[in-house]
């Protein structure tokens, strides 16, 4: 693996920086330790990535191709979406080998893998590269063929993002959390379960490529990795509700057997995104589904597993929308409920 602190990394998002699809870019930009130093998105050129996430950080440029991208330094270049079915673009490719050819390392969370690839490994071995299949499970001790134990030692507790839907900031409200937690002086560890969550910690599982009889013992195992601390915040993956899905969450909700849950949605969202005619139900539906979910295997003694807080992705709203549908969901669930990236999760720390 790549030691992101010391990595020059040019994200290649070409055509998606600026939509659902450009979560892995996003949530590096936003939360890793690499060096960003460009991004190739021709779309969006001329603007400035930081920027457009509303970031103080020092500026990164949006630029139209990887001949511009060379000229910023790079050492790395990470392939920046999660499109559904985790495939390569054909366009990319050509990308992909001219940045081998120019030395840098590929870095993909993909489920196509770089390594399954002839072409893009003879031309690796060749430059002296190293590519980086994010999402392969035999890269993380956790990921191997672990039985789920129900031993998970409550030293710290436990929290576990759930969602109405796949990305609608799962990953964003558990490191926000991390980050409240530490600033609150407790020891708090993030737990990873994805592509994108590996990249920004150094550790996790990738949950969705993990054999599904050993998907709970992974997750479990990875909680027992995070080390002492106060609180574990788990990244959630996917959503009771989805056809595909489904079974991912489910293993990871039993596997982490949480003390809380914080239930995740995105504003305006009413059906499962994607070719599925799935409506989301209420706050509280919700809230029904994934306590029951949780408490089927609760051992005895264990006080029951409830949603604590709830987490609004109001991104594209204004402050005065945003904050109605805010006090629409408190009003509806009696929880706390914020944005955790327009207002900080400090509102849904204290409640947990």
């Amino acid at each position: 693996m790549l030691d992101p602190r010391s990595t020059r990394l040019t994200i290649l998002a070409e055509g998606y920086f600026n939509s659902r699809e450009a979560k892995t870019a996003i949530g590096v930009i936003r939360y890793g330790e690499w060096q960003v130093v460009s991004v190739i998105d021709s779309k969006s050129a001329g603007n400035d990535a930081a920027q457009m996430l509303g970031l103080a950080s020092p500026q990164i440029p949006l630029l139209r191709d990887l001949t511009e991208a060379l000229k910023t330094n790079p050492q790395a270049l990470l392939i920046g979406i999660a499109p559904p079915g985790g495939r390569i673009p054909e366009s990319w490719l050509l990308v992909i080998k001219d940045a081998i050819k120019n030395g840098l390392h590929i870095i993909s969370g993909l489920h196509e893998f770089l390594q399954d690839i002839p072409e893009l490994v003879e031309l690796a071995t060749k430059h002296g590269v190293h590519l980086w299949d994010v999402r392969d499970p035999r890269l993380y001790p956790a990921s191997a063929t672990n039985p789920i134990t129900r031993q998970l030692p409550h030293r710290a507790k436990v929290i576990t993002m759930v969602g109405a839907d796949c990305n609608v900031g799962k990953m964003t409200v558990a490191l926000e959390l991390t980050r409240s937690a530490r600033n609150s002086g407790h020891r708090a560890s993030f737990v990873a379960t994805g592509q994108t969550g590996i990249m920004i910690s150094g550790s996790g599982i990738p949950l969705d490529r993990v054999i599904g009889d050993f998907m709970a013992g992974a997750t479990e195992a990875s909680i027992i990795e995070a080390g002492e601390a106060d609180y574990v915040f788990v990244e959630g993956q996917g959503s009771l509700l989805h056809p595909a899905y489904s079974s991912v969450t489910l293993a990871l909700i039993h596997g982490s057997s949480p003390d809380a849950m914080v239930l995740c949605h995105k504003a305006g969202l009413t059906k499962i995104q994607g070719d599925y005619d799935i409506a989301i139900p209420s706050w509280t539906k919700l809230i029904e589904i994934y306590e029951e979910a949780a408490n089927w295997v609760r051992l005895p003694g264990q006080q029951p597993a409830r949603v604590q807080a709830l987490a609004l992705n109001t991104f594209g709203l204004n402050a005065i929308e945003a904050d109605s549908l805010i006090k629409t969901a408190e009003d509806e669930t009696g929880l706390p409920c914020t944005d955790p990236v327009r207002y900080g999760a400090e509102k849904i720390f204290r409640s947990l």
